[in-house]
């Protein structure tokens, strides 16, 4: 089950019903992937047992507990070696103010996204995250004006 071809399509239907929401219902999850509740119960428990269902996590609207500010922001770094890139990595993933984090090809090496409860606390965040602490050569901040679609959900078929 390591791969998404090992996967039948009552588990895909499942999978489909529970990455959208995933206070379904036993009788909910066997009616959306045509098993019986037990059933479906047993083979979310596989699924998480597996790795196909990496966490379960509730979505909170960044403004409605005052970050008011996104950004998208591409980052070179100044040197790309193994250890500055690991070390860029760990801090990415230990800082919460990151809600995603990719290297990247292309122009950048990274693409995030950043919240921050105010432009001013945004503007604190890079002085302290990117001039203090990392080897950083550039980086673009892109300010979100209105985040039209976020979320996790993958096209499963």
């Amino acid at each position: 089950m390591d791969k998404i071809g090992q996967i039948d399509p009552a588990d895909r239907r499942l999978l489909a019903a529970a990455q959208k929401n995933v206070r379904l219902t036993a009788e909910q999850l066997g009616e959306a992937c045509g098993l019986s509740p037990t059933a479906a119960l047993k083979r979310l428990k596989k699924l998480r047992a597996h790795g196909v269902i990496e966490r379960e996590v509730a979505v909170i609207a960044p403004k409605t507990i005052g970050l008011d500010v996104m950004a998208v922001v591409m980052v070179t770094l100044g040197r790309e070696n193994r250890d500055v890139v690991d070390n860029f990595k760990r801090a990415i993933r230990e800082t919460p103010q990151i809600m995603q984090g990719f290297y990247i090809t292309g122009d950048a090496d990274f693409l995030l996204t950043i919240v921050a409860k105010s432009m001013d606390a945004y503007e604190e965040f890079t002085r302290d995250f990117f001039y203090d602490e990392h080897q950083i050569q550039s980086f673009k901040t892109l300010v979100v004006l209105d985040p039209i679609k976020m979320g996790q959900v993958l096209p499963i078929e």
